[in-house]
């Protein structure tokens, strides 16, 4: 006896059935799911050391911000000289008798504005130079990255002699002396990896669909090309501020902005006597630069693409 196709179609969704029930091939072979990808974020705020600095960073940038409001005034002379740290003044005060809470507050204000603006025109001349040496290639690399070697090889140090005694040493000559020597860190980096995707498959589809190359480096390029980027003018910051505080330690800074490097310059004729001067604003530079550096390393495993991301 036959089955009609009512019979038929009941048989064929029965468990033991020929695909369709929970038993049958069909299940067998269905691929499984697809496996959820962390983004960039999710893996940053995974590193509890990372969040732990990016809170430091933040408090003392916000402490920086704030400091006239809290600090008073970095230049009033009339309080007792050389006192340790008490209730009536947190962090002591200098041989000047001025408030060493005031001075170090405004010093960071000072040597913050140093780092994040050299960090933000080193990544601003990195960015469009190298992009156009490694998008553009031939006699515009050539010339792009002959540039680049120039001015790495200009010694820092010297540069920022030369330009204090000519056009005096005040922050903002100190902002363009450092960025005039440390951008080419971000340009060669800038340069690698601009190179390396205009060789990908869906630029090379850019200029075939007729695209502008303008466009193509603005909207295929550059934004992938910018992880690598951000990694190293973070960590632009911590050396802006070391490299001018080690400069401000010389002598080679602004006389009228107290930064942490001047700071410790001043207190370099008391150390056995009165701790506290060098103790604060070296532990200043110390967090900010240690800060710095390890959310480089943290968003550097976020930002980075050949780190699996798969949970």
């Amino acid at each position: 006896m036959t089955l009609d196709s009512s019979e038929k179609l009941g048989a064929a969704r029965t468990p033991d059935g020929d695909g369709t029930g929970p038993g049958g091939a069909a299940d067998a072979a269905a691929p499984p799911p697809a496996p959820r990808r962390e983004t960039a974020a999710g893996i940053f705020f995974r590193k509890p050391l990372a969040v732990f600095f990016l809170a430091v960073l933040a408090g003392m940038v916000l402490i920086a911000l704030l400091g006239p409001v809290f600090g008073g005034d970095p230049v009033a002379t009339g309080n007792p000289s050389m006192q340790p740290p008490s209730s009536e003044h947190l962090l002591g005060t200098d041989h000047l008798g001025r408030d060493y809470l005031a001075r170090v507050l405004h010093g960071g204000r000072t040597s913050l504005f140093v780092g994040f603006s050299v960090a933000a025109l080193c990544m601003t001349l990195g960015v469009v130079i190298g992009s156009l040496a490694g998008f553009y290639g031939g006699i515009i690399d050539i010339v792009l990255v002959k540039i680049i070697e120039f001015f790495q090889a200009i010694p820092g140090l010297v540069l920022a002699l030369v330009a204090a005694a000519i056009l005096g040493a005040n922050v903002m000559v100190i902002i363009a002396i450092l960025a005039l020597t440390m951008w080419t860190g971000v340009a060669r980096i800038m340069r690698a990896e601009a190179a390396r995707i205009a060789q990908l498959g869906y630029v090379e589809s850019s200029r075939s669909a007729g695209f502008p190359r303008w466009r193509i480096l603005a909207s295929d390029v550059l934004p992938n090309a910018m992880p690598p980027v951000i990694v190293t003018t973070t960590m632009t910051v911590g050396t802006a501020i070391l490299v001018e505080s080690g400069l401000a330690y010389l002598g080679i800074g602004d006389a009228n902005r107290p930064t942490w490097g001047s700071l410790l310059n001043d207190a370099q004729p008391y150390l056995n006597s009165a701790w506290w001067l060098a103790l604060f604003p070296g532990l200043c530079i110390f967090l900010v630069v240690l800060s710095v550096n390890l959310l480089g390393d943290a968003l550097n495993d976020a930002l980075n693409p050949t780190i699996g991301r798969v949970k």
